[in-house]
């Protein structure tokens, strides 16, 4: 059956469909993008031709994506790719995905609306604002309670939980039951764990407290705010942040796969209770409106929901996980001036990505598959390659020979990290228990993935013996000692 469905989709590949009209130029950036997608990593020396968008969809075990390129402040094109569900209809321009937290971005512009309106101030205590529930004081908010502007841009001191996938079969908690850890929810409850303001740690707890202020503030659901304030102003006609979905738009919806691309879960049964934070589902055009309507905001050219000091307010980059990487309200700023961009990628079974340059330039990647993470981060550098983008672009690394004799000594686990070897080459699992990738050697103790950006240090006394390892991404830099 498995085979069956395979080829099937392998069919489905070669049926393409295209959801938006292409001229001559829009149509050779298409065929570049589908022909041309890179890993992060290019091996000096080693030819890279680049690799198919169809042939990685197999191979990722993806079965549907859609694509929408923006150029000039419009969609240049948009395609769908593959089937909405295996064994059923192709991706169509009306073909729903679930945006995961790539919803953040729509709640914080609706939040930005609301300041705008003089409803809210930035920076005052959001329990100002909250009624029926407020985050509980303790000795981190005493001296600085938690504000709207530090729950935007992920500074309120609030946990990373409270993202998670309920079946509607099984019961979904309520807002107020996620946000005291109560039955059935399975998440801790949501708390403020340092003083807010003071650094940046990712929380999706600290948007469903966004989601509670909006509700309280309109007197209407979230998903019928978030209708008035964002999504119909800006064209979105597809998209919504309903849950559980409507039969008619469940019906619509993409099927969410794991990595293998063999056990799928249907929209029906896939519900997010903190929907600011993940809840939003859309198409690739819809989401693209939102980007061209921040990028036209920003430059001062419309004002469909926010005016342009907001826009450019929203895409500031205040704190982050490093120099490079720092959050805006609701989005990642990064870039170099005059050429900064916006950023936010989704992972809850459903991976996806955008990415916006005020200047004009962006795309919108959704996919319906545990290996679209890697897929749609391929994706966007073959865009980032094909409109000649400063960022985004492969980084070339040097490998070095190394003999394989020596990998014994790197053989072992480093708390999440277990490192293996096979023949001639060495593997990691990251995370403990993932599928092993190839570690790159750049010296003997130094290696690469190719995948994402992640190095690897070993640490060598001078007997020989390894103690630990130094592992360094783009967000971390943390040392893990071996496991005796």
């Amino acid at each position: 059956m498995h085979k069956h469905l395979w080829l099937s989709l392998i069919a489905s590949l070669f049926v393409q469909c295209a959801i938006g009209q292409t001229d001559g130029s829009a149509a050779r950036h298409e065929k570049a993008v589908e022909e041309n997608l890179r890993y992060l990593a290019v091996i000096k020396g080693r030819p890279d031709p680049g690799m198919s968008l169809a042939d990685q969809m197999l191979r990722l075990h993806v079965p549907g994506v859609s694509i929408a390129v923006i150029h000039d402040k419009r969609i240049d094109w948009s395609k769908g790719y593959g089937v909405a569900r295996l064994g059923g209809p192709p991706v169509s321009a009306s073909t729903l995905f679930g945006a995961a937290s790539m919803s953040k971005p729509v709640t914080a512009m609706a939040v930005l609306r609301l300041v705008q309106e003089g409803k809210i101030d930035l920076d005052v205590d959001v329990n100002t604002y909250l009624k029926r529930w407020k985050i509980p004081a303790n000795e981190y908010t005493k001296n600085h309670p938690v504000t709207v502007r530090e729950l935007l841009s992920h500074t309120s001191g609030i946990g990373t939980h409270n993202g998670m996938i309920y079946d509607p079969d099984k019961g979904v908690p309520s807002m107020l039951e996620v946000l005291d850890g109560k039955p059935p929810a399975t998440t801790p409850p949501v708390r403020v764990e340092s003083e807010p303001g003071k650094k940046y740690a990712y929380a999706n707890g600290g948007y469903m407290i966004l989601e509670r202020l909006i509700t309280e503030l309109t007197g209407k659901s979230f998903a019928e705010s978030m209708r008035e304030l964002v999504l119909a102003p800006i064209g979105m006609i597809h998209s919504t942040y309903e849950a559980s979905l409507s039969p008619a738009k469940a019906a619509a919806a993409a099927m969410a796969y794991d990595e293998s691309g063999t056990s799928g879960t249907a929209a029906a049964h896939f519900v997010e209770p903190n929907a600011a934070a993940g809840g939003l589902w859309t198409t690739a055009t819809d989401y693209a409106k939102f980007v061209i309507e921040l990028q036209k905001e920003y430059a001062g050219e419309s004002h469909g929901v926010l005016d342009q000091k907001m826009a450019q307010m929203m895409v500031t980059a205040g704190m982050g996980p490093s120099e490079s990487i720092r959050w805006g309200l609701g989005v990642r700023v990064g870039g170099t001036p005059p050429h900064i961009y916006f950023e936010h990628g989704g992972s809850a079974v459903f991976q996806c990505d955008m990415v916006g340059y005020p200047s004009g330039d962006g795309v919108v990647v959704l996919t319906n598959g545990g290996g679209g993470g890697s897929l749609s981060d391929q994706i966007v550098r073959s865009v980032a390659q094909a409109y000649a983008w400063p960022d985004f672009q492969p980084v070339e690394h040097t490998v070095v020979p190394v003999d394989p004799s020596k990998f014994g000594h790197y053989v072992g686990t480093y708390d999440f990290i277990k490192v293996t070897q096979d023949g001639s080459h060495l593997m990691a699992e990251i995370p403990l228990g993932s599928k092993a990738q190839e570690l790159f050697p750049e010296s003997e103790t130094q290696y690469f993935l190719r995948y994402v950006p992640t190095r690897v240090i070993f640490d060598v006394n001078p007997d020989g013996s390894v103690t630990g390892l130094e592992f360094i991404t783009t967000y971390v830099h943390w040392h893990r000692e071996k496991t005796p």
